[in-house]
């Protein structure tokens, strides 16, 4: 039973980050105000196509590294 567990939350954490990522795009894509941003591209293709990919691989790393975990799926080991 723990290993069913874990796995509901590792989806529910994968989902979580995936929802963000999609809200974070769309927000920034098209609600970002007019100008230009520190790298010379239009602000919201900087805050949407640069940034928040940059900010979502930070927090994947964490989330692999303190949620999830190693699972054994195999069954008994033949060696």
């Amino acid at each position: 039973m723990k290993v069913s567990k874990q796995i509901d939350r590792e989806v529910r954490w994968a989902l979580y980050l995936t929802l963000f990522y999609v809200m974070g795009w769309v927000g920034f894509a098209y609600f970002s105000p007019a100008g230009r941003g520190f790298l010379g591209f239009p602000l919201w293709f900087e805050l949407s196509c640069v940034y928040l990919p940059i900010v979502l691989t930070l927090l994947i790393s964490a989330v692999v590294k303190w949620i999830y975990q190693d699972i054994d799926l195999g069954g008994k080991d033949e060696s």
